[in-house]
């Protein structure tokens, strides 16, 4: 944000320090300031306010707290007195009714014997300094309002309200219309909140006025508005009609609500010594919520511990008092501390005590090497993960880093239950926590596929099923047999010494395909699924990729588990081929699992050759090689030949099912 160096001085009965002395104390106690500009007889400051500063720094005010924190200087007081004409009740000429909980506080008041013309040089100059155009007197004052508390204002012009002269702030009908201040004409749905008469919207809710009662030289009476909406209204709203202003960019940071009085208040008194005008009795406000002040408790002996310095409880005391923060007395080893309504960002005592850090000054805390004798233990699921990547990128994946949300679409079409919902999401893409990591891969995909054809990636990260939290391993091909990324599977569970993987036929009902999935199973317990999605969430999708999510727990317990040694046998190995021709909805797995109990002692390994898919005869014809070597002697022909026909005499127990020797 763009700081004016006369305008801060305005808040301060002495004078602040040069702009250079002023903006290395800025930067190394509060924000990092970028190189002032001179601009006639004033500096422009760019100031970087750190996002959690947002509610309460995105003004001279906010800025103008810090300085005196910093430099120990003494604040003076905003001005706000008015003449109210007594014979004039506000609440004779204005009604206000709030409608919607996203609206918090809605202040109004009401002035006439406006004079709308130019501004005055000096206002002028502070708006042009940070970055403000300046248009007229009324419109003039709500913009350095806004530069000077933070406080976002709009006025109304009073006669273009309809005859009743009355408020609403409610949600617009369906496919309603405005035509905001630039001219253009802007389609609003039943989402979004506004400001309105009985016949019209006149302003979109803390984004941007309208044209109806736009402020223009033949004004001459003002409705003055200062209110406080809920920032993911605002964020939600300015995002669906592509519009972001200064005021919606200070909502969005859930600013203090008791800002509107101060606000309206400031700018009516303003307004009253630019023009004369006619202030009516009263403030109309009303609010939706009640604020309560917060409390929390300072453990000093934590301070200390945290910091690593020991402060004196004098020191501690006036750094929190020239914050503005109310002190109590401190009961045994604790301070209880008041937290005034503009610090939103203050939640926790460990929050305390970074503000006293930073204020006593981080170059004063000298650093302390400490010595141990303690061995580093490993840690394992980090090394396990290291690893995982290590060998994933041998393999040819890209690792690919999502956020760990999904939004309401992503539910739908993956029939996703019990989802832990996001009390503040960032984007409307965002209401709920990951249960998989499955849909933020497959968008990796379809945006990928735009420009290459083989595409290979897999993530590493946390999911959330209801109240748990856990990791999962996941991976995506575009190829669409299954079998590619199955063997890249097993290389993995090869690498990491798990054995004894079965894989069997899905007939759960989620979002994997029940024909072309399978379980996968380590010891008996279950690790993960493979395979393609179901046909319902791969025809939302318009792809049909091959992906795998293992439970990174189980992997890590399976990889770590010790494995009982068994000595390689040194016979030879004899190895026979043979073709099975089953119905195209038999499962392969299905078929080697009756191979091996056949004769579970002697076959070795079994692989997969070949298919063959007759889909005129709805027919497949599936080739395997069967390794069988025995621990203690070398295989007669004749023991091979028992072994393969009792597996062929097993298989064949099937009638559907056809047995051909190789």
């Amino acid at each position: 944000m763009i700081f004016s160096y006369n305008f801060l001085n305005s808040f301060f009965k002495e004078k602040l320090p040069s702009i250079k002395e002023l903006s290395n104390e800025i930067t190394l106690h509060a924000f990092e300031v970028e190189k002032p500009q001179k601009q006639g007889d004033d500096y422009a400051l760019d100031i970087q306010i750190m996002p959690d500063r947002g509610s309460d720094a995105l003004s001279h005010l906010g800025m103008a707290r810090e300085c005196s924190a910093i430099l120990g200087l003494k604040r003076k007081e905003i001005e706000t007195d008015l003449v109210e004409d007594e014979s004039l009740d506000v609440n004779k000429f204005l009604s206000v009714q709030v409608k919607s909980k996203d609206c918090i506080r809605y202040t109004a008041r009401v002035l006439t014997g406006i004079e709308v013309k130019e501004s005055p040089k000096w206002l002028k100059d502070r708006l042009k300094v940070c970055g403000i155009s300046p248009v007229n007197n009324i419109v003039d004052v709500t913009n350095y309002v806004m530069l000077e508390l933070g406080q976002p204002l709009h006025a109304f012009d009073y006669e273009k309200l309809s005859e009743n002269k009355a408020l609403f702030i409610k949600n617009a009908r369906k496919n309603e219309k405005i035509q905001i201040l630039s001219g253009e004409k802007i389609r609003l749905n039943n989402s979004v909140l506004t400001i309105r008469d009985e016949k019209d919207v006149l302003a979109i809710a803390g984004i941007k006025g309208g044209k109806k009662a736009e402020i223009d030289e033949s004004t001459k009476a003002i409705v003055l508005e200062s209110a406080n909406f809920r920032g993911t209204s605002i964020s939600k709203t300015s995002k669906k009609i592509k519009l972001r202003t200064d005021s919606s960019f200070r909502f969005e940071h859930n600013i203090d609500p008791n800002l509107t009085i101060l606000g309206v208040n400031r700018a009516t008194h303003l307004i009253q010594k630019l023009t004369g005008a006619i202030v009516l009795k009263g403030v109309l406000d009303v609010s939706k919520e009640e604020q309560i002040p917060k409390t929390i408790s300072l453990n000093l002996n934590y301070l200390e511990k945290l910091l690593g310095i020991q402060i004196d409880l004098k020191d501690i005391k006036e750094i929190l008092k020239s914050l503005e923060f109310e002190v109590q007395d401190k009961v045994k080893e604790n301070l209880q501390v008041k937290i005034p309504s503009f610090r939103r960002d203050i939640e926790i005592q460990e929050n305390l005590i970074e503000e006293i850090g930073r204020i006593y000054g981080y170059d004063k805390i000298k650093p302390v090497l400490h010595l141990t004798g303690v061995k580093a233990k490993r840690n394992e699921s980090i090394f396990l993960k290291n690893n995982l990547r290590l060998l994933f990128k041998e393999l040819g994946f890209s690792e690919v880093y999502n956020y760990p949300f999904i939004g309401k679409k992503d539910k739908q079409d993956f029939g996703f239950n019990g989802l832990t919902e996001i009390k503040n999401p960032i984007t409307i893409d965002s209401e709920y926590l990951v249960p998989s990591l499955i849909p933020n891969l497959i968008k990796n995909l379809k945006l990928n596929l735009k420009y290459e054809k083989e595409i290979k990636l897999y993530e590493i990260a946390k999911i959330f099923k209801g109240k748990k939290e856990s990791s999962a391993i996941s991976a995506i091909i575009g190829e669409k047999d299954y079998r590619v990324l199955k063997a890249y599977l097993e290389e993995i569970f090869k690498d990491f010494g798990i054995f004894r993987v079965e894989y069997i036929p899905n007939s759960k009902k989620d979002f994997f395909s029940k024909r072309r999935s399978a379980i996968i199973k380590v010891n008996k317990k279950e690790i993960g699924k493979i395979g393609h999605l179901s046909a319902f969430v791969g025809e939302k999708l318009n792809t049909d990729p091959v992906l795998f999510e293992l439970d990174f727990d189980v992997f890590k317990d399976q990889a770590m588990a010790e494995n009982e040694f068994k000595p390689i046998s040194t016979f030879p190995i004899a190895v026979r081929d043979i073709t099975v021709v089953v119905p195209s909805t038999a499962y392969t797995q299905e078929i080697i699992e009756i191979i091996k109990i056949s004769e579970a002692s002697l076959i070795k390994d079994i692989e997969l050759l070949d298919v063959f898919n007759d889909a005129k005869e709805n027919l497949k014809s599936i080739t395997f090689r069967i390794y069988l070597q025995a621990k203690d002697r070398g295989l007669t022909n004749e023991e091979i030949s028992k072994v393969q026909d009792k597996i062929i005499s097993n298989l064949m127990k099937n009638p559907a099912w056809e047995v051909k020797k190789l």
